[in-house]
């Protein structure tokens, strides 16, 4: 391989490997000595496109294109995070967006794609779980008029956040 065609090393990387030592850039070292033999030995093939057991494919609504056509209205979240030890967070979301796709791509920007895929997501202001708790009735006239077009501004985004921890 020629300079030109060689990647770029990540400086991310090599900073976060030199600071574990010597000891774990020789592990390293070996590792990838001991890939390069598999792999030209053919006792290992490179992985197919889409077949790599580390890299978990996209959640559908991550990928999806943005419906342009649609218009833009309220979309309500809710997401409960129980961990032992850490608590129980509940997280509720509002947002301006086109569809529920779209929403929950913001919502992953601020708690994750994994939590963002397992929130109850719906359109409008209705009867929601943890809306009356975490929306004032103030923010509550003014999402309503978000929701009906009057008013709304480019973007909007709006998250809340219940936690308790017994332990």
């Amino acid at each position: 391989m020629s300079d030109e065609a060689k990647p770029a090393p990540s400086a991310f990387l090599a900073e976060h490997l030199a600071r574990k030592g010597p000891e774990e850039l020789d592990k390293m070292q070996a590792t990838i000595d001991l890939a390069r033999k598999l792999l030209a030995s053919g006792e290992v093939e490179p992985y197919a496109d889409g077949h790599n057991l580390f890299e978990l494919p996209p959640y559908p609504w991550e990928v999806s294109e943005v419906a342009i056509d649609l218009p833009r209205c309220i979309f309500l979240g809710t997401v409960s995070d129980l961990a032992t030890g850490t608590g129980h967070t509940v997280y509720f979301a509002a947002g301006l967006a086109r569809d529920e796709d779209e929403f929950r791509r913001q919502l992953a920007a601020h708690i994750g794609h994994t939590l963002a895929n397992g929130a109850t997501v719906k359109a409008g202001l209705g009867n929601f779980p943890f809306s009356k708790t975490l929306i004032s009735h103030p923010l509550r006239q003014k999402l309503q008029k978000f929701h009906e077009g009057r008013n709304a501004p480019a973007s909007f985004f709006y998250l809340g956040q219940w936690h308790e921890n017994r332990s």
